[in-house]
């Protein structure tokens, strides 16, 4: 568990976010700590995680740290700040193709013609 008692509701989403990799990744008590710290640091770091690599990128958007990753559930990956969390869930494609039904609609612009043409 992270050592810290948060005390403003930034703290206490930072470290429910930072908790939340534990449900996806398996991740140290030392990364949890430095991703708390990292997110804290400035409001507007964001922590990227995909399949097998974790991020740490400042306001700029340069990467800072970087870390391997062991996800153990089936989702893409994870994107977070110390206000955010957004969950990428795993895409798998469908193999079936489906096709769209097509019709022809020139009967019913006929129909449509001759009823204007009736009605003149």
């Amino acid at each position: 568990m992270i050592k810290k008692n948060p005390e403003t509701y930034a703290e206490v989403m930072a470290l429910k976010n930072v908790l939340e990799i534990t449900k996806y990744y398996n991740v140290s008590q030392e990364f949890l700590d430095a991703a708390y710290d990292f997110l804290m640091a400035d409001k507007t770091n964001r922590i990227s995680i995909s399949k097998g690599s974790i991020s740490f990128y400042n306001a700029s958007g340069n990467n800072i740290k970087s870390y391997t990753a062991d996800n153990t559930s089936l989702i893409d990956g994870l994107v977070l700040t110390a206000l955010t969390l957004t969950i990428i869930p795993h895409y798998t494609s469908s193999s079936g193709s489906g096709g769209g039904g097509g019709f022809s609609s020139n009967n019913n612009n006929n129909n449509n013609n001759n009823n204007n043409n009736n009605n003149h």
